[in-house]
């Protein structure tokens, strides 16, 4: 921070002696020049102020940027609910058409009079002027209410039997026109009718938290593999899923190497990992790999996770809270599995037990992943676990636990070290210094076009004159 002060006191002094140098040569007028007090007086706010508060503040959002990533949040729906939003004339709608309409206004006319003098008035002019109108009283807009937040499946829709809700009589809504935004929306609908029948389904959401290893500017905690670039060449490695399609669905479940199992695995996975978000704050990636072609399942899963925390990756690495595990596959069975965090330790007795558990489970969506539900429970719900062999594992007696970045339990460290060790990147200091020059200029600007009227008011309110 005292570097980015320092220079950005000299990028300030330096200016200032610029355009001191040049307004001098060029004016001749005491009001378009910096004055001796004026270049004291700004450039002591400058360095007492601005340059530093700017540095501080610039450094704080710098630090916060590096080292906020994105990660998935699961749970499950909640309620299905119609938002009934009033129109107005000239309010805001989608459906509205316009009317145009002659308006009087007074505006200032300039005139000469009788002794040759400009002068004002006030006239009264006509114009044309347009406004939306809408067609309906209301539109409707559809929220999904989750465990983890609230997703928007679609605004503005005309009410069902828009025509009964006419924003003027005499106006009648262009059904034909609007049929494919009016009414109910076809997945609010599925929605609730999946809650009507207490069967609340999966929810995976894109949300940013602080990472401080990934940000961190040192190689002590970095995943590193030699091996990435062999199993990239032999299509071994998938890239990491953190799309979120559709309005809540993601899949993590990955089959490499042109293996398959049997079972609705999407739907599995998604199931399980919404039960896993809500109770154990967790996300599972599922990597199902040829057992002949991966010898190494230790060297596999170690470059797969360098490979997801890597920078290719950015801010959409494998994050704190998932769980990747890895199996291998033989005629429809498990040969090995190998699992590992996004964090450096912490379940490793977990990790060890899915390595163990696992050989001889058919590679089958239910037997591997089970099938859990959740019923609605007040204003949330209750999840409810079967019988898949990962299930039994993972919310077993080793059951995974989130560890956190900072140390909230009272014992250890954490990782909040690693947060007053990381310095704003190059690209970022000249971001803050770019920003310096942006207010030296704006000070610079104010002694030279205000600075004699201000200092002249300053002296003549303390009685110096």
């Amino acid at each position: 921070m005292f570097t980015l002060i320092l220079i950005g006191a000299l990028i300030t002094a330096l200016m200032g002696v610029a355009l001191k140098f040049f307004f001098d040569k060029k004016s001749a007028s005491a009001e378009n020049k910096i004055t001796n007090t004026e270049f004291g007086v700004a450039m002591a706010v400058m360095l007492v102020l601005v340059i530093p508060f700017t540095a501080w503040i610039g450094i704080k959002v710098a630090i916060h940027n590096q080292v906020t990533y994105n990660e998935n949040w699961n749970g499950w729906e909640v309620q299905a609910q119609v938002l009934r939003k009033s129109t107005s004339e000239d309010g805001f709608m989608r459906h509205y058409w316009i009317e145009t309409r002659e308006e009087t206004y007074w505006d200032d006319e300039e005139y000469t009079d009788s002794k040759g003098q400009k002068q004002t008035r006030r006239v009264q002019k006509k114009k044309n002027v347009d406004h939306k109108i809408p067609y309906t009283t209301e539109e409707w807009d559809f929220v999904v209410h989750t465990t983890i937040g609230d997703v928007t499946i679609a605004t503005g829709y005309l009410p069902e039997n828009p025509n009964k809700y006419r924003f003027r009589w005499l106006v009648s809504v262009p059904e034909w026109k609007y049929e494919s935004t009016t009414g109910y929306h076809p997945y609010y609908l599925t929605v609730k009718d999946r809650l009507d029948h207490n069967n609340p389904g999966p929810v995976t959401l894109r949300m940013t938290y602080d990472n401080y290893i990934l940000a961190s500017q040192s190689t002590i905690l970095q995943r590193f593999n030699d091996s990435i670039d062999k199993y990239k060449t032999a299509g071994l490695l998938p890239k990491i899923n953190t799309q979120v399609t559709g309005y809540y669905d993601a899949d993590r479940v990955y089959f490499v190497g042109g293996v398959s199992g049997t079972g609705d695995w999407r739907n599995a996975g998604r199931r399980f990992n919404s039960a896993l978000g809500q109770t154990l704050q967790g996300d599972l990636h599922l990597v199902i790999v040829p057992a002949d072609k991966v010898l190494d399942r230790d060297n596999y899963i170690g470059a797969l996770a360098a490979y997801w925390q890597s920078a290719e990756f950015g801010k959409d690495a494998l994050s704190k809270n998932g769980i990747l595990v890895v199996l291998g596959a033989r005629d429809g069975k498990v040969a090995w599995a190998a699992a590992t965090t996004g964090m450096p330790m912490g379940n490793e007795h977990l990790m060890l037990e899915i390595r163990n558990s696992l050989q001889g489970t058919p590679v089958d969506a239910e037997a591997l992943l089970g099938n859990a539900y959740a019923t609605l429970q007040g204003d949330g719900v209750q999840v409810h676990n079967t019988q898949g062999a990962l299930e039994k594992i993972i919310w077993g007696k080793n059951k995974f636990q989130r560890v956190h970045m900072t140390d909230k339990s009272g014992n250890g460290v954490g990782y909040e070290y690693l947060l007053k060790e990381l310095q704003p990147t190059t690209g970022q200091q000249v971001g803050i210094l770019f920003v310096v020059f942006f207010l030296s200029g704006i000070a610079w600007g104010l002694c030279i076009y205000l600075g004699p009227d201000t200092y002249r008011q300053i002296r003549e309110r303390f009685g110096r004159r």
